[in-house]
């Protein structure tokens, strides 16, 4: 793999993002006091800064021209050879959404308290990894994302893990109709998760779904907490759980504040009452280099 040009970011931690926003007064006198309650802030962080300047002196080394950059926009694919993502599982779908075709390597930047699904590195381990990729050792796996469109209309982003489709109200009903092949059925519940393979060890899982293997291309569905009492005849709903291939599946809306949280609460959209919402899994893979065991 060509290797010359390398687009670096990293995570803001908890303790930076507190200290600069003074978001949250408590929790800044709890750092200060060094409370035993937020011991886990502070290691954390210095873990994370101390990784950063370890990535940043690897790239040095290897001879790579490295443009950091704190905030992404969308990346065009002839810019960069690699993004390199210093953070967690997190900060990869932060910057996910940013990216096309190009491969990201992700660095675990907190190893002692971030489980790095995405992450097949430590800032340590940089170097061998860098190695491997230059000589065809180690190649980036193509992850399918999920299209959504509303109303016929596509989002600007793919989704990399899930999608929650739900109330904007979190206490609220989830009222919408559900369309899988020639299936349709009038639901209320709390909401439902659609996710890929990738993100099945997600929110899905918690909330009862299946694990996939990353390379299963279907999307799979789950609805969290279906209103039963709602079936006119007491049986429970028929399109509870499963899984779909390309065709996807969609929903209507009937919600007045429903609402779309793609990978988390990194992009929210609003739905209105009667729209008609698409998931398919055919939006541009992500190309990212994995940990063996997820490979």
């Amino acid at each position: 793999m060509r290797l010359r040009r390398v687009l670096l970011t990293f995570k803001i931690s908890l303790f930076e993002n507190t200290g600069a926003q003074r978001s949250d007064r408590r929790l800044m006198a709890l750092i200060r006091a060094a409370d035993p309650m937020v011991a886990k802030v502070r290691s954390s962080h210095e873990e994370t800064a101390r990784s950063r300047e370890i990535v940043k002196e690897t790239l040095a080394a290897g001879g790579l021209k490295v443009v950091q950059v704190r905030r992404l926009r969308p990346v065009s694919d002839d810019r960069y050879d690699l993004v390199v993502v210093v953070g967690g599982d997190g900060t990869v779908l932060d910057v996910a959404r940013f990216v096309k075709s190009i491969p990201i390597l992700a660095v675990n930047s907190s190893p002692s308290t971030s489980v790095g699904h995405f992450c097949c590195t430590t800032a340590g381990s940089l170097g061998d990894m860098l190695k491997q990729v230059k000589e065809g050792a180690a190649r980036a796996t193509a992850l399918n994302r999920i299209r959504v469109a509303v109303d016929g209309k596509d989002h600007r982003y793919p989704a990399l893990n899930d999608v929650l489709l739900a109330h904007r109200v979190p206490a609220a009903t989830s009222r919408y109709v559900i369309h899988v092949g020639n299936a349709e059925e009038e639901q209320k519940s709390s909401g439902v998760w659609i996710a890929t393979a990738a993100g099945s060890t997600g929110g899905i899982r918690s909330a009862g779904g299946a694990e996939m293997d990353a390379s299963d291309h279907a999307l799979q569905y789950l609805v969290r907490e279906p209103f039963i009492q709602s079936n006119p005849v007491g049986r429970p709903y028929g399109l509870q759980q499963g899984k779909v291939g390309p065709e996807g599946l969609a929903f209507t809306s009937r919600m007045i504040r429903g609402g779309m949280y793609l990978d988390g609460r990194r992009v929210a959209v609003p739905v209105e009452y009667g729209s008609r919402i698409t998931f398919t899994p055919d939006a541009a893979p992500l190309n990212i280099f994995l940990p063996e065991w997820k490979r």
